[in-house]
């Protein structure tokens, strides 16, 4: 039903995507380093569901309402600013410490982490609207059963992205963990960065 160059180029382009930092890879790094690959493979996880979601929603035309309704996305992108802001000021309050064994903190689990902060992101949702319509040919077949696929794939080799970062970060877990203050400094760029994005979040405007 889809052509395999097709295929072959939404998902380089996918996994390219995934490459950007954001509050996906921050909230993958921050979690992996001071808790272990483990926790960040359970940002993955969150992450990978809210991409479901946000697939489903291209798919029956929920996103397309989004960004066609200027006071649903505020109202979304306005949320999700909150929540980028109120995390990177936790992380700028009290950086986690990297100890020999995976550390608990107050903060939400990594899974709920990773799904809300992606569920929240409306360019992620645009995303799907704007980038995913591109790759459907409708002389193929259903268009709606073609942006279901693409869906899938784009979850699929998005984790696969994902689970690389989490793996880096485990490893940067060890070096860290002779160099505690160095650690401290990168949590509090990360949450400086949320707090940066969360701002640029809630500027945006529809497109």
């Amino acid at each position: 039903m889809i052509e395999l160059p097709t295929l072959l180029a939404f998902t380089l382009l996918n996994m390219s995507f995934a490459l950007i930092p954001g509050p996906d890879v921050i909230c993958i790094l921050s979690n992996s380093v001071s808790r272990g690959a483990p926790a960040g493979a359970q940002v993955c996880a969150g992450i990978a569901c809210a991409a479901l979601v946000h697939a489903g929603a291209a798919t029956f035309g929920i996103t397309a309402f989004l960004a066609s309704v200027p006071t649903a996305f505020v109202v979304v992108k306005t949320i999700g600013a909150i929540y980028l802001c109120w995390l990177g000021w936790q992380m700028l309050r009290s950086p986690a410490s990297v100890t020999a064994e995976p550390s608990r903190n107050r903060r939400a689990s990594p899974f709920a982490q990773g799904a809300v902060s992606n569920l929240l992101n409306p360019k992620v949702a645009l995303f799907f609207l704007a980038i995913l319509p591109q790759f459907i040919n409708p002389s193929l077949g259903n268009p709606g059963l073609q942006a279901a696929i693409l869906g899938l794939v784009s979850i699929a080799s998005g984790t696969a992205v994902n689970l690389c970062t989490a793996a880096l970060g485990g490893r940067a877990r060890h070096w860290l963990l002779a160099k505690p203050r160095f650690f401290q400094r990168f949590q509090q760029f990360s949450g400086a960065a949320l707090i940066g994005l969360g701002v640029k979040v809630a500027l945006e405007r529809a497109r």
